[in-house]
């Protein structure tokens, strides 16, 4: 249920996964599926938006999501833990310190 102060965010979360192609091919499937299962009233439309190569050991992954919250820092943690909780066990997958955000105000529905 969204509170009626809430405000809707679009936020993309950029992330390099370890490991380059092959392994992020072997998981990128399970992930997608565990990120689409975050989906609520809250976290509206999780989805892997694009991935890209850097260099031979990594790939990285870009989320975008809209979330409905009274403020940005809430926005961006809501985010945050959507991507965590589908990162689940495999979180040493992931560089988290390579993660960058961008948080803006969604266009007025209608």
């Amino acid at each position: 249920m969204i509170a009626k102060d809430a405000t809707r965010y679009v936020v993309r979360l950029s992330v390099a996964r370890r490991g380059g192609w092959r392994a992020w091919g072997g998981v990128s499937g399970v992930f997608e599926r565990a990120l689409a299962a975050q989906e609520s009233g809250t976290v509206i439309a999780p989805r892997v938006e694009s991935e890209s190569r850097r260099g031979r050991d990594y790939v990285r992954v870009a989320l975008a999501m809209t979330v409905a919250a009274p403020d940005v820092a809430q926005a961006l943690a809501t985010a945050w833990w959507a991507f965590r909780r589908a990162a689940g066990d495999d979180a040493e997958g992931w560089d988290m310190a390579s993660a960058s955000a961008d948080v803006r105000q969604a266009p007025p529905a209608g």
